[in-house]
């Protein structure tokens, strides 16, 4: 069993909401009663079996129901940000908006290296068609005009 342990004041007050913070400096301050309040009632959300005891299980999940609430909310505001007729259902095309293409690298490189014979920078036609057709060539070892399931399966292309 995992020792217990009672969270002091001190560790308390730094859980302390930080809106409840702002308000008592905005306002007329914090009476040490309305501190000790608060984190009474701190503690009681901390103490989930309500013992009187905080256990480290405790804290772990208080701390991931409070991440997967703000996870949530999150997700909410992403959600309502893609739906754009707000209808309560992402479209095809608004969940499109998820992905990035500009984040898939690209590059004309690796084509340009294989069709472009001539080092020009562009592909043309007949550069296309040597090196297409030389692979089709490679692959109908018969060379009877047609490529097979079988002669495809030995150039490794299907199985």
């Amino acid at each position: 069993m995992a020792p217990r342990i009672l969270l002091p004041l001190v560790i308390l007050a730094a859980v302390s909401s930080p809106a409840a913070a702002q308000e008592a400096a905005q306002g007329e301050g914090l009476s040490r009663a309305d501190f000790i309040a608060q984190m009474d009632a701190e503690f009681r959300n901390l103490d989930i079996d309500s013992s009187g005891v905080v256990l480290p299980e405790e804290i772990v999940a208080t701390q991931r129901a409070a991440a997967q609430a703000e996870a949530f909310r999150q997700n909410q505001a992403v959600f309502a940000n893609l739906d754009q007729d707000a209808n309560g259902q992402l479209s095809p095309q608004e969940f499109a908006a998820l992905a990035n293409p500009d984040a898939i690298a690209v590059s004309a490189d690796p084509l340009l290296q294989q069709f472009d014979t001539d080092k020009d920078g562009a592909i043309t036609l007949v550069e296309y068609r040597i090196a297409t057709q030389a692979n089709f060539d490679r692959i109908d070892t018969d060379r009877d005009g047609v490529v097979t399931p079988v002669e495809m399966q030995a150039a490794g292309i299907v199985r």
